[in-house]
């Protein structure tokens, strides 16, 4: 079967028309019989035009004309004639003078085949139903035909016409194959609806040559020997560059050319156009080279067309070139296949135009530079509304686009890669700062999907993947769906104020896991956070720490961080807690958080560190057992948080390498400082010790010891003027039952100054060796040097008040008994040098009346007689225990020495 010829809806139009109109003047056939002899224009009868005009009305066709004639060499004439078509408002043709000329023997056998035909002052009309405007205006305004038929050929005399500032020329011949009549379909779209298409397309290529400079088109059509002819087409447009701003299409040295073949049956055999123009601008296009180039066969969808940008611009991108394909497809629309390319870019993609209009765009991939996406208009638009800075480079492979007939974008599908990027929370370099990494994902966007019209799937920016559902609008929503390890100020611009303000009291040596799911919309202050995040090693607020899973769960009323399996230190020995930070967003800033509750069995030096570094490292020698139970509560306060801290142990602990048990202590804030309580079964004996003020500066101290061993107490106050590195721990000193030490003391301590402490005192040693009790630093040896020890003399208790200030220790009555001898001691110890300064006597009891025995012991009377004097360092000092004669006769004693200073006093 042989496929059906192409034939325009116009040129059906007209060739129905023509048949219509002379089959209904057969009745006019004895008519023109009669007049056949005559020598002069007829005019037709009434009744007969009005029968022609009724038969045509039957047919949709409204035709009128002031005369009808009939001239001498049997053709018709009308004068004035007018032609409408119902369904559409006024007339669509007239012409002043029409004429037309029949085949008389194929008339007479029933047969309408015209040979001539002419046209003067014709005009073709777009009536205002069909008009953009909405107002009747010529189409062509002048319109002159002159043709005629000779055997097989037409022979164009002259065809004219001028529509707007578009003239066109006709001449030659064409095969009379043209005029034959084609079967028509069965179904075809109704006369009116046809034309106005047609004229809604004339009306388009009027108003572009008439706003852009003008349009001249000549055709000139030669007949070759086996019956088809050639036309050859020239058609220069906007030859002079009109007024920036006045037309639809702005052209300079646009020339087309091309050539129709057309075969002896009157179908398009084969056809071509090239063209090229120097400037074109066409709305936000514009060039400063344009190539055309077309061809085709007999078919439409053979058409093949290409036109080429260079130097172009579209929507203020600089494209370096851009090359455009477009092919006809069977079911009337149009296939498209571009390259474009740029400076920086490039993008090579399809298109499919339905005959509805719709559009779907496939691009097959594209290399896009950041800086140009966002240098346009409506895309920077977006982005910036969105929080998206896009600064490298973007790589599109696979989108679709659906573009509706008003040009609206509707459903966009593909998958993107961009390096540089920074949005929705997220930027490369805050992930991983020293390598270059892209952001992948397929995207779905859809304009008619009114919750999040973009949505993003598979979203990988080097170790973090995730989704995303957002509204690309200034204030839109967008949903969040990240894990990943990350850098947690990445997602600071999403997740607000309190986000920065909680990573603030970290110190990170391993990169966080975290899920995180957040729900906002850009630009605000406030979201809903759902997640958690997996930390290694870290800092905080000072203290080590080596695991925890942080949970989060906030929104604009509440924010709650839950610590789970927080592990300080750097072995499971040292502990972990577990608990949770509130922020409560109703109330004021100051007050509305954090609230901190933890509980578990951390190390006290850990909790110390979050107050400083040298408070932990002072606290470092207390060790506690796996039982103990550590709490914390922090609550917000008008002049700053308050702090509260306990801890309980009911088991041995070690304390600097001193044993103990039963450990209650808290601690507080109070009057801008700390205050701490403790007590405690230590060195054999009970303890108690209040903290009140800055324990990093001057704090109120007050001991008090009951029953302690001094050798262990005695070794725990060394440990704490001179800590020992964490990795060289003291060995526990072994407890002995020997002694027993009494103390209380109430002053100021300064923990970065130990040495410096201030206050009073007072103590009391029992001790049956007390002479190896080292606290008493070198009277030690003073007790062996005066035989103490290996005589019956004994000395086995101690006590004294002292008091210290600046660095000094001041004893003003210490005083070493036993049953039969007595020490008394003033003096002074350095505590920053660690020297001493002792004076004092050496007395036995008297006993009633005279024992001649007693002159016989020499050493009980020499010893009732010693001065002893005590100078030098602490570990081993000058002694002068056995004075001269001169000393005994005349002793100077120094009456300050010991004497605690007033200032302490008071």
């Amino acid at each position: 079967m042989k496929p059906k010829p192409a034939s325009s809806s116009f040129r059906r139009f007209l060739r129905g028309l023509t048949n219509t109109c002379l089959l209904l003047l057969l009745p006019v056939q004895l008519t023109l019989c009669w007049v056949a002899n005559l020598d002069r224009p007829t005019q037709l009868p009434d009744f007969l035009t009005e029968r022609i005009t009724s038969q045509l009305a039957d047919h949709g066709l409204r035709l009128r004309a002031r005369h009808f004639w009939m001239m001498p060499d049997l053709s018709l004439a009308a004068d004035d004639l007018a032609l409408g078509i119902d369904g559409m408002t006024d007339d669509i043709f007239t012409a002043s003078r029409v004429e037309l000329a029949l085949n008389p023997a194929l008339l007479f056998a029933g047969r309408i085949d015209p040979t001539q035909l002419r046209l003067s002052g014709a005009r073709l009309w777009c009536p205002a139903s069909v008009a953009r405007g909405g107002v009747r205006r010529p189409l062509l305004a002048e319109l002159t035909i002159d043709i005629t038929k000779e055997g097989r050929w037409i022979n164009l005399r002259s065809i004219q016409a001028r529509g707007g500032k578009i003239t066109c020329h006709l001449s030659g011949e064409l095969p009379a194959g043209l005029l034959r009549g084609e079967k028509e379909p069965d179904a075809k779209a109704p006369l009116s609806r046809q034309l106005a298409e047609a004229f809604a397309s004339i009306e388009t290529a009027i108003d572009v040559a008439e706003r852009s400079g003008g349009a001249s088109i000549s055709l000139r059509c030669q007949g070759s020997s086996d019956g088809s002819a050639e036309l050859a087409v020239l058609a220069v447009l906007g030859n002079d560059w009109a007024d920036g701003g006045l037309g639809i299409i702005q052209a300079r040295g646009l020339n087309l050319r091309g050539n129709i073949k057309v075969g002896r049956d009157g179908r398009l055999q084969d056809w071509h156009l090239d063209g090229a123009a120097q400037q074109i601008a066409w709305g936000p296009i514009s060039a400063e080279r344009l190539g055309i180039h077309a061809s085709g066969h007999g078919r439409r969808e053979d058409a093949v067309a290409e036109l080429t940008l260079a130097q172009a611009r579209f929507a203020g991108v600089a494209l370096t070139r851009a090359t455009i394909n477009a092919q006809p497809t069977v079911d009337g629309g149009s296939r498209f296949g571009f390259r474009i390319l740029s400076p920086a870019s490039t993008a090579v993609g399809s298109a499919i135009r339905s005959r509805n209009g719709d559009v779907v765009a496939k691009v097959e991939y594209a290399n896009l530079a950041g800086e140009e996406i966002a240098g346009l208009p409506q895309v920077g638009v977006i982005l910036q509304s969105a929080g998206i800075d896009l600064r490298g480079e973007v790589l599109l492979r696979d989108g679709v686009a659906n573009i509706s007939p008003e040009g609206g974008l509707g459903k966009t599908t593909g998958e993107v890669a961009v390096s540089g990027f920074r949005g929705l929370g997220l930027s490369a370099e805050a992930i991983s700062p020293d390598k270059a990494l892209p952001l992948r994902t397929h995207f779905d966007f859809d304009a008619a999907r009114a919750d999040a019209p973009l949505r993003l799937r598979d979203l990988r920016l080097g170790s973090v993947t995730g989704s995303a559902d957002c509204e690309l609008k200034a204030g839109g929503a967008f949903m969040l769906h990240l894990n990943g390890e990350m850098d947690p100020a990445c997602l600071d611009r999403v997740l607000g104020e309190w986000w920065i303000s909680l990573w603030k009291m970290f110190f990170l040596r391993e990169r966080p896991y975290a899920f995180i799911d957040v729900e906002s919309h850009w630009g605000s202050l406030t979201s809903v956070t759902k997640g958690r995040v997996l930390l290694n090693r870290f800092d905080f607020m000072g203290a080590p720490f080596r695991h925890v899973e942080v949970s989060i769960d906030a929104d604009p009323k509440q924010t709650t961080i839950g610590l789970h399996r927080l592990g300080g230190g750097d072995s499971e020995a040292d502990g972990s807690v577990d608990g949770s930070a509130t922020w409560d967003w109703s109330k004021p800033v100051a007050l509305a958080g954090p609230i901190v509750r933890l509980e578990g069995n951390l190390q006290p030096w850990i909790a110390a560190r979050c107050a400083g570094k040298d408070f932990g490292e002072a606290l470092r020698g207390l060790s506690l057992p796996v039982d103990h139970r550590f709490t914390l509560v922090v609550t917000p306060g008008v002049k700053g948080p308050d702090v509260k801290t306990s801890i309980e142990c009911a088991g041995a602990f070690s304390a600097w390498g001193v044993a103990g048990s039963s450990l209650q202590a808290s601690t507080e804030n109070a009057d801008g400082g700390m205050r701490v309580r403790a007590k405690l079964k230590l060195a054999d004996g009970e303890a108690h010790l209040t903290l009140n003020g800055d324990p990093l500066r001057q704090t109120k101290l007050a001991l008090g010891l009951k029953g302690c061993d001094p050798t262990q107490i005695g070794q725990l106050l060394g440990d704490l003027n001179t800590p020992r590195p964490k990795d060289d721990p003291k060995p526990p000193v072994k407890p002995t039952a020997h002694g027993k030490l009494d103390l209380d003391f109430t002053g100021r301590l300064d923990l970065e100054r130990p040495r410096m402490i201030e206050g009073l005192g007072r103590f009391s040693l029992m001790d049956p060796e007390l002479r190896k009790v080292r606290m008493l630093g070198g009277i030690s040896n003073v007790l062996e040097a005066v035989g103490i020890g290996a005589t019956t003399y004994e000395l086995n208790q101690a006590t004294g008040t002292f008091g210290c200030l600046n660095g000094r220790a001041y004893f003003p009555d210490l005083a070493i008994t036993g049953p039969q001898s007595r020490l008394d001691l003033a003096g002074e110890i350095d505590l920053q040098s660690s020297t001493l300064n002792f004076e004092g006597d050496f007395s036995l009891p008297r006993k009633g009346g005279l024992n001649p025995l007693d002159l016989l012991n020499l050493n009980r009377a020499l010893i009732s007689l010693t001065k002893i004097k005590l100078k030098g360092p602490i570990s081993k000092p000058e002694t002068s225990a056995i004075p001269s004669l001169k000393d005994i006769i005349k002793y100077q004693k120094d009456s300050k020495l010991g004497k605690i200073p007033d200032v302490i006093q008071e």
